[in-house]
């Protein structure tokens, strides 16, 4: 059997190589840092978003019907309504 003719490189093609694959790696890295602060505001905007509507449904039940009791609101739960 034979063996397999490889061909060698030289010292300025091995540098250049580890300068591209360098080059590549930071460029992965950005695009995960990206993708990671796009997605943590987008997770920020809906929380506030989500706060935002649920204040807003409370205000309206409370308009609806002023002798219903207050919604009671813990820090992270949903705010419950009257319970019939």
């Amino acid at each position: 059997m034979t063996r397999p003719n490889f061909i060698k490189l030289t010292d300025d093609q091995v540098q250049a190589r580890k300068r591209r694959n360098v080059a590549i790696a930071l460029g992965l890295v950005g695009f995960i840092v990206l993708v990671f602060i796009v997605t943590v505001t987008n997770l920020q905007r809906n929380t506030e978003a989500r706060k935002a509507a649920e204040a807003a449904a409370a205000a309206t039940l409370e308009r609806a019907d002023p002798a219903l009791p207050a919604p009671v609101t813990v820090e992270g739960a949903p705010v419950s309504g009257p319970t019939p």
